[in-house]
């Protein structure tokens, strides 16, 4: 053998270490992968308030002038919007792909982090690709706590 070439039993040897080496790499990137994956989630879901049930009830009080309340009507993630003019409830769930919405004070909007529909706190459309406006609940005033849907 000359100088430098190695033997068939070396070149397999590290050929099995760097098969491992790969195969760990892989495992650590889905790890990682898996990871950011869970703030992710965490972001685009809301954070849920009030009663889980067929209605949500909040304190009157407790929503100020623009501000959106989450909360969760027959186990779906909404939000309650107080306007000037009346008190909006609607799902944050867009029609388009079923991602869930954000609220926007500063633009008083509901904007979807996945593709960019805006909607108006009554949930009609003001652009991007949602066929549709969200879907509105019932809002009553019920011993000092707004009750929205059903119930």
């Amino acid at each position: 053998m000359a100088a430098g070439e190695r033997s068939p039993e070396t070149l397999e040897e590290g050929a099995e270490l760097n098969r491992r080496e790969v195969l760990l790499l892989c495992s650590g990137a889905g790890t990682a992968l898996f990871a950011a994956a869970v703030p992710i989630a965490r972001y685009l879901s809301p954070v849920p308030s009030g009663d889980v049930g067929d209605s949500a009830r909040i304190p009157a009080d407790q929503l100020a002038l623009w501000e959106a309340e989450s909360i969760l009507v027959r186990g779906a993630p909404g939000f309650v919007v107080r306007t000037p003019e009346q008190i909006y409830a609607c799902s944050a769930v867009c029609p388009h792909l079923g991602c869930v919405v954000k609220w926007n004070r500063s633009r008083r909007v509901f904007f979807c982090p996945c593709h960019g529909a805006r909607f108006a706190p009554d949930g009609r459309v003001l652009g991007g690709p949602s066929p549709a406006p969200l879907q509105r609940f019932e809002v009553a005033m019920r011993s000092g706590k707004l009750v929205v849907g059903q119930g």
